[in-house]
C-alpha cells in the first residue's frame, strides 16, 4: 500500500476557543520538553507538519488547516516556541537547532502509515529544514519526509549589506528534499529567489519557485493588509494544495 501524504502543519498557533473541534495531544518530546498537538484528522493519504513564522498567533494558518482537513488532508499543529516559553521573534527560530522537528517526524512516521511534508513560513523555515536533516541522518533509508513547502522563507545568514553577498546559513546548503518555494513578489526576498533555489539546487534538492503577485511576506496575517493581500489570504488552502500537487509531480519517475 503506497504511504499516504501527510502534511505536518505543525507549529502553526491557534486559540483553542475558535478550534475546540481540534484533538489535542500531549506529547513528549525528551529533555524534559512537552509539546501540544493540535490535530484535524482527516481519511485522506495527506499529514500537514507546519512551522509558524516570526509575527502573530498563526489564526490564519488554523483556520486553513481546518478547511484542509475538510478536503482529506490531515493536519498537526504544534506550538515549537511554546514549548520552550520562547517569545514570537526571528531570534526565537533562528535558535532552534531542529531536533524538536526531527522528533516531530519521528512521532507521525511511528503513530501513522503517512507520507509527511513539512510546511514552514518566514524563520520557521530554519527549524523546519534543520530538523529534516536530523531525520534524514538519522533514518536515511526512511523515504516518508517527502518535501517541504516554504512560504517567503528566510534562510539568510545575516541581514543583506549593500555591496556584500547575500550568504546563507548552512542547512540551505544541505538540504536535500523536493522544495516548493511560495515567494510573494512585493517584498525584497523576491530579488534572491532564484539566488535560493540555486543555492538549494547545489546541496542536492528539487526546487521550485511559485510567485504570488502583488503582496508581501506574512500576508495572510498583517494588521495592514492590503486588499490584495487579504484575497491571496483566503486562498491560503488552495495555495497548499497546489504545492502539494507540484510535490507530487517532482517525485514521478
Amino acid at each position: 500500500m503506497p504511504y499516504r501524504l501527510v502534511l505536518l502543519l505543525s507549529l502553526f498557533i491557534l486559540a483553542p476557543t475558535l478550534y475546540a473541534e481540534a484533538e489535542i495531544e500531549r506529547i513528549r518530546l525528551g529533555d524534559g520538553i512537552d509539546m501540544d498537538l493540535r490535530r484535524f484528522s482527516a481519511e485522506g493519504d495527506t499529514l500537514l507538519l507546519g512551522f509558524p513564522c516570526d509575527l502573530g498567533m498563526g489564526r490564519a494558518e488554523a483556520q486553513a488547516g481546518e478547511v484542509l482537513s475538510r478536503r482529506g488532508i490531515e493536519v498537526w499543529m504544534a506550538d515549537l516556541l511554546g514549548a520552550h516559553f520562547l517569545p514570537i521573534a526571528p531570534s526565537s527560530m533562528r535558535s532552534l537547532e531542529g531536533r524538536e522537528v526531527a522528533r516531530l517526524i519521528r512521532h507521525a512516521v511511528e503513530t501513522t502509515d503517512k507520507r509527511i511534508i513539512l510546511i514552514a513560513s518566514g524563520y520557521g523555515a530554519v527549524p523546519a529544514l534543520r530538523g529534516a536533516r536530523m531525520w534524514q541522518a538519522e533514518r536515511p533509508e526512511d523515504t516518508r519526509l517527502g518535501g517541504a513547502i516554504l512560504f517567503y522563507p528566510m534562510l539568510n545568514a545575516h541581514n543583506p549589506q549593500p555591496g556584500q553577498p547575500l550568504e546563507y546559513l548552512e542547512v540551505v546548503h544541505h538540504t536535500r528534499l523536493p522544495v516548493i518555494v511560495m515567494q510573494p513578489t512585493n517584498t525584497p526576498t523576491r530579488f534572491w529567489v532564484d539566488k535560493l533555489k540555486h543555492t538549494l539546487e547545489q546541496g542536492g534538492s528539487r526546487v521550485r519557485v511559485e510567485l504570488l503577485p502583488g503582496v508581501r511576506g506574512h500576508f495572510y496575517d498583517r494588521e495592514d493588509a492590503t486588499e490584495a493581500e487579504r484575497a491571496m489570504a483566503r486562498r491560503l488552502p488552495e495555495l497548499v494544495e497546489q504545492a502539494l500537487q507540484q510535490l507530487k509531480q517532482m517525485e514521478a519517475p
